[in-house]
């Protein structure tokens, strides 16, 4: 059985020990610079960012392929970015590619605008730099850790155990969906050997059917185990690991903010 891609791994790296509050704020200051007002010449700023990033999957020693995974899972959208903003983007004047001119309100259809391909660049790399930081948080981060982390910050029970829920239930997709594969592959049905049009219409079938009732039965276990543990009971739960702020988290605390205001002095100061 392939290992899920997405799935916490204890090693001891200082990204793995950092204070998981301190990640959580990593996070949450990558989406809010992703929300900033686009602007074409974001692009430098937010590969500040995504290299800042890439520094800490390397500190946290996170395999390539877990990135590559990654990448698959978006360079469909990137595609369709490129191509629908270059197409319709409403500022661009530098034509690349004229395949015609089909006229509609301010943008022409038929031609592939310089600036329509930059802006869904921008696009791009902002979609690559949120998608970058989460994984990384899941993947240092023990289960309990997140939990006693929102537990800190004073996060509902139902809305900490529905977000854990979310990130267990996404590593578990991904596991089902590569055991279901392989055992289809026994059967000689091997996705990966089909064109794009057989795969559309005769892949898909035989791996969600037994993708989706799998699912269903893992959510019935875990109802069970729910009620088993008292989940929802009118007590405080206990916490299974106790947290404790090192001198260390407060440094990567200070790096991370400053990193955070360079970028964003950069964007409206500029």
């Amino acid at each position: 059985m392939r290992a899920p891609v997405f799935r916490y791994t204890h090693l001891g790296t200082p990204i793995h020990r950092l204070h998981p509050l301190v990640k959580f704020l990593y996070v949450m200051l990558t989406l809010v610079l992703v929300m900033y007002p686009i602007r074409i010449t974001d692009i430098p700023i937010l590969l500040i960012w995504l290299g800042f990033s890439a520094v800490l999957w390397l500190i946290a020693r996170i395999e390539l392929r877990r990135f590559t995974t990654l990448m698959k899972i978006l360079v469909g959208t990137f595609i369709f970015l490129l191509l629908i903003q270059g197409f319709t983007y409403r500022g661009g004047h530098t034509p690349l590619i004229t395949f015609g001119h089909l006229r509609l309100w301010e943008a022409d259809l038929g031609v592939i605008t310089r600036e329509g391909v930059v802006f869904g660049l921008v696009l791009c790399v902002r979609i690559l730099v949120a998608t970058s930081s989460l994984p990384l948080f899941v993947m240092t981060t023990p289960t309990s850790g997140i939990m006693t982390a929102m537990g800190k910050l004073r996060i509902p029970q139902t809305a900490t155990f529905m977000f854990v829920s979310a990130l267990s239930f996404t590593t578990l997709l991904f596991e089902m969906w590569g055991s279901i594969v392989d055992a289809q592959k026994l059967r000689a049905f091997d996705i990966d050997s089909m064109n794009v049009i057989k795969r559309a219409f005769k892949a898909y079938i035989p791996i969600l059917t037994p993708l989706i009732l799998l699912l269903f039965r893992k959510a019935n276990d875990f109802q069970i185990a729910m009620e088993t543990k008292g989940f929802g009971a009118p007590i405080k739960p206990t916490e299974i690991e106790v947290l404790t702020a090192r001198p260390a988290d407060y440094a990567w605390l200070a790096f991370i903010i400053a990193v955070f205001v360079t970028c964003t002095v950069l964007k409206f100061g500029g």
